[in-house]
Order: C-alpha cells, then structure tokens, then sequence
C-alpha cells in the first residue's frame, strides 16, 4: 500500500501539522487514510497513562474517522529522543512491535502516513538505531518538512542527503510556516535552491495559521500542496 514517512530537518517544524493536512487532502481525494505516529515523546498523562497529543492532534484536525488507540505505539513522558525517554522509564523500544501495528494498517487502509520523532539521526534505541533505521525497516519513501527560513537550505540539503545516502528514497520537500512572516528575498528563493541542489521537488508551501485561521483555510489542502506529485511520487 503506498505512504509516506514524514520527517523533519528538526524538531518543531511542524511534522504534525503537515501530516494532518496530507491526511485531510488524501480523505478528500477518497483515500481511505491512517496516521501512525509510532514513538511519541512529551506525551499528555491522562487515565493513569501517557497518550499521543500528536495524534490526537491529527485526528481532530483532519476528521479523521482512525480511532486514536491505533495511531501510536509508543508514548513516553519526557520530551526527548525516543531513547533517552525510553531510557529514563527504563523501557524498550521494540522495533517488530512497532512493524506490526504498522503491518496492520497497510493491510487496513489505502494509504498510511507515518510521522517521525524530531529528524532523520534521532536515536530510538541506544545510539545503534536512529529514525533512519526506523523508516528502512517500514520500507516507506520520505517526505521531509523544512523551515522557509534563513539556513533551511543547509539543514535541507544535509537531511536529504544523509537520508539517500542510507538507500532512502526521498520523494520532496514541503516548506511549512511555523511564525507569522512575510516571506523576504530569501524565503522566495530557498524552495527553488533546495529543489536544485537536491534534485527532488518542493511538494507544498503551507504558510504559518493560528487556531482560529485553520478553521477556513484547512479545509483546501490543495491551495498549499501539489496533489499530482504527491499522488506521483508514491506509486
């Protein structure tokens, strides 16, 4: 079943965000569409345990009928990477867990968008497996989220090209706006930077929407991401 995994070139570039609006534009395209978040960091304490904000996120937000009990293995307490968190509960990350809730959901939905902790070098066992150990294991092509801001082309360009460097197969880039800003020279111009030094397109530019802009605006994911090539690249 096509999907994608999508990553970040950092924490807090909006992953999550992004992943919604994909996922609303796929239910809007008539893909029966999961989220799965397998490792989330920072979780909410709620009803004598830790649950996915994340996901919870997701799911309000793209209407998504996936009940939130399948979109996340693993939610830890502390807002660190996967290992130290799992490390500082004295916990273990089990990789075949996680490939068989994510088996489960391939054989469930049309398509299953997977969501990272942090970036693509984000230890989630010890320093021997990073997020990029993660994504070979599902097998899935990367998209990866990127600031539209000064010095995004650097950590843009490294995060694309580690991750080929790994034999993962990145299909684009989508520039997400995390601050209200009025996009200068540099903004205009790193989207056509990252995709030429890279090689592979620029997928979407989704502008910065406080609480209260989403309501109008989310509603048409396809003003901000290019649904021929985002269908394209997974097939």
């Amino acid at each position: 079943m096509p999907g994608y995994f999508i990553t970040g070139t950092d924490t807090g570039v909006g992953k999550t965000f992004v992943t919604a609006l994909m996922a609303n534009l796929l239910q809007r395209q008539g893909r029966k569409a999961a989220v799965y978040k397998p490792i989330e960091t920072g979780g909410k304490f709620e009803r004598q345990r830790y649950v996915s904000n994340d996901m919870e996120f997701v799911k309000n937000l793209a209407k998504l009928p996936q009940p939130v009990t399948e979109m996340n293995t693993y939610c830890l307490r502390e807002a660190v990477s996967p290992s130290l968190a799992a490390e500082l509960e004295n916990k273990t990350i089990n990789l075949d867990l996680i490939l068989t809730h994510f088996n489960k959901l391939q054989a469930n939905y049309d398509w299953v968008l997977v969501e990272g902790a942090g970036g693509i070098c984000v230890p989630v066992s010890g320093t021997e497996i990073l997020i990029s150990d993660l994504i070979k294991l599902l097998n899935l092509p990367v998209i990866v989220v990127a600031r539209p801001n000064l010095g995004t082309i650097n950590h843009t360009v490294l995060t694309v090209k580690y991750a080929q460097s790994m034999g993962l197969v990145v299909k684009g880039v989508i520039i997400n706006y995390t601050q209200r800003k009025a996009a200068t020279v540099v903004e205009k111009t790193n989207p056509r930077y990252i995709a030429d030094i890279t090689g592979v397109p620029v997928l979407g530019i989704i502008p910065y929407m406080d609480a209260d802009e989403r309501v109008g605006k989310f509603s048409a994911p396809e003003q901000y991401l290019n649904c021929e090539k985002i269908f394209k690249v997974s097939k």
